[in-house]
């Protein structure tokens, strides 16, 4: 569709709020009590949104202070879209098997970055190929409002994967600050209708679009890592049988699952059986992680038993497999990854050793 820039303020953005306000659950950025990092939780208020906070990352390392703009905390969307823990069915005494009723609410995601909407999109191939009932079930009762990201971070790398730092498909509302004005483009025509519902939105200028584009440009150039995605899967995969070399990049992996948790594309899970003692048994569905011995544990044997190839799997599948499969990298740049390893491996370094050096 085409895009209309529309130019307001921060009382048109609490407008946009309050439009959701007691009649779906939003869920966006807040800093709960006792918590020391950005969460997404579920918003009461517009006022929780926190202002005047910045968080620093870097390597293995994460803090807030005061600034004008965050980027995101260690969760995403995808504990909403894709449960960490889902009850399935129980069965009680008797043999007895009762599904658990799976009702998804209604969510608007409001102010997630351009890479958590990106993130979406990439779990949609996935959870769409699948045909995971709950996920598309969930999937269908969401509205997204991405904020436009003008200060990436130090582990950001979203401009070389496609994903930001401007929302440019799978939202239905962007808005983005700039010097004490808020810019908003529609999506899609849910968006547009939305939009068109704010009265005291105008037209941005030519001069006010020509800010935007050049703090935009700007953004993009500091969410580049010192790689390319021209031919990534190939110049990867001529290195697959290179043990020294994946030894070499996993030498300082933990094969904690860190990485895998705070991915918000990471989708792999496993169900168990949960005993009740004598009352009943529940079958749940818990994310899963292929840094876990048991990942790759089989009858007889295991294929997978070393960390440096279970680093290995997870680096090209995100970067060579899932794009030949869905025509998509598995990777959005958001850089949790990076942050949230308490080895501080930063996969950009690593996926510009293993492709060759390419710049």
């Amino acid at each position: 569709m085409k895009s209309v820039i529309m130019m307001g303020s921060e009382n048109d953005l609490k407008t946009l709020f309050n439009k959701f306000k007691g009649k779906t659950t939003i869920i966006g950025p807040k800093i709960p009590d006792g918590e020391i990092a950005i969460r997404y939780c579920e918003l009461n208020n517009y006022d929780e949104i926190p202002r005047g906070v910045e968080d620093y990352q870097e390597p293995g390392k994460y803090r807030l202070m005061q600034g004008d703009f965050f980027r995101h905390g260690f969760d995403s969307p995808k504990g909403y879209l894709h449960p960490p823990a889902l009850k399935i069915v129980r069965v009680e005494k008797g043999l007895e098997i009762k599904p658990y009723n799976y009702d998804p609410k209604e969510i608007v995601f409001f102010g997630i970055k351009p890479c958590d909407a990106a993130a979406i999109r990439v779990m949609d191939k996935t959870f769409t190929w699948n045909k995971d009932a709950y996920y598309n079930a969930q999937r269908e009762k969401i509205t997204i409002i991405v904020e436009n990201c003008t200060k990436p971070g130090k582990t950001c790398f979203c401009a070389t994967m496609g994903t930001g730092p401007r929302a440019t498909e799978n939202f239905d509302i962007a808005y983005t600050r700039i010097n004490g004005k808020v810019l908003f483009e529609a999506g899609s025509v849910k968006g547009e209708e939305i939009l068109m519902e704010i009265e005291t939105l105008k037209p941005a200028s030519n001069e006010v679009i020509a800010e935007f584009i050049k703090v935009m440009d700007e953004a993009y150039e500091k969410a580049k890592a010192q790689f390319t995605t021209t031919n990534l899967p190939e110049k990867l995969e001529i290195n697959i049988a290179n043990e020294n070399l994946w030894k070499e990049l996993s030498e300082k992996c933990l094969a904690c699952g860190n990485c895998t948790m705070v991915c918000p594309t990471c989708f792999c899970f496993d169900i168990y059986d949960e005993s009740h003692l004598d009352e009943y048994v529940d079958r749940v569905r818990y994310w899963d992680s292929c840094f876990t011995y048991k990942y790759a544990e089989v009858a007889g044997g295991h294929f997978r038993p070393e960390i440096w190839a279970m680093y290995r799997q997870w680096m090209l599948h995100k970067f060579s497999y899932w794009k030949k499969q869905f025509d998509v990298f598995g990777c959005v740049g958001c850089g949790r990854c990076i942050t949230w390893c308490p080895a501080g491996i930063d996969i950009r370094e690593n996926v510009k050793k293993a492709s060759g050096g390419c710049k």
